[in-house]
């Protein structure tokens, strides 16, 4: 994220409206809240709701990170149009009461320096990232199999949808843990982190050994201040480029979203309709 958006950030502020058109709605009456302790002592408040009949395989899951806010916009929706099919929803959020818990997540949500130096975030100063990994532990081994325990889920069908640092958090599962999601949606990803980490990571990607098939969807707002191209606005932003770069790989589809005249904070909101609704498309339909 750059820095004038990190210095407008207010955690306490709702998220914006989702854009109608794709916008996807929740019955608030209908969710679930889970309390869970995970890694540093963080405690999360994972909200799952279920919408429509389990298929016959189970529900996909799509886990949706930020989940305080994520689901404060999926409640706020209004006259959503339906989804294709069912659908269990995972929001995993912090125990507070803001929208967002702006130290855990960028902790959690940032993947490890490859030296093995400490990853600080470097808008501000002091503040931990690099905590990425044992995240991803805490959803693999613990909340997973609480969420198959309590409700009927297809273990073939998981996704995970993140914006910003948590854009990186989908990308880092992606490069790093293959079929541990079948789909990836990464909205907004700050891939400036710990640069050039991020191209590190998708380098050896792109190099790995053929992988289960994968779906990928990129998004990010037009208006999206860009540190790297600032007086060349037709250039490609970040996250465009990275889904070219990715595109060939084998066994992964990826998908590219550009939302017009959005910006960063626009596009968290704007990205979750379009995320749900791609995660429920079968793997060949849509473009790719």
């Amino acid at each position: 994220m750059p820095l004038a958006l990190a210095q407008r950030f207010d955690a306490m502020r709702p998220p914006a409206a989702q854009p109608p058109a794709e916008a996807v709605g929740v019955d608030a009456s209908r969710l679930a809240i889970l309390s869970m302790e995970g890694p540093e002592g963080h405690r999360y408040r994972i909200q799952v709701v279920a919408i429509g009949p389990p298929p016959a395989g189970g529900y996909p899951v799509l886990y949706l990170l930020d989940g305080n806010a994520a689901m404060a916009a999926l409640t706020a929706a209004d006259h959503a149009s339906p989804l294709r099919g069912g659908v269990l929803l995972v929001a995993v959020g912090y125990d507070t009461d803001a929208y967002f818990d702006a130290t855990a997540r960028a902790l959690d949500y940032t993947p490890p320096r490859r030296d093995g130096q400490p990853a600080l975030d470097p808008r501000v100063p002091g503040r931990r990232g690099g905590g990425a990994d044992a995240f991803l532990d805490f959803v693999q081994q613990r909340l997973m199999p609480r969420v198959a325990a309590a409700w009927p889920v297809d273990p073939q069908r998981q996704g995970i949808w993140g914006h910003s640092y948590g854009g990186l958090l989908a990308l880092h599962a992606l490069y790093t843990r293959p079929g541990l999601f079948a789909f990836h949606a990464a909205a907004s990803p700050a891939l400036g982190w710990q640069a050039p980490l991020m191209d590190e990571e998708a380098d050896a990607f792109v190099a790995g050994a053929p992988r289960a098939k994968t779906r990928l969807l990129l998004m990010a707002g037009g208006a999206e201040q860009r540190r790297d191209a600032p007086s060349t606005p037709a250039a490609p932003m970040p996250a465009q480029s990275l889904a070219g770069r990715l595109r060939g790989v084998p066994g992964l589809r990826v998908e590219w979203r550009l939302f017009t005249g959005l910006s960063h904070g626009e596009a968290f909101s704007a990205s979750l309709g379009p995320a749900i609704r791609a995660f429920l498309d079968e793997p060949g339909d849509g473009p790719g």
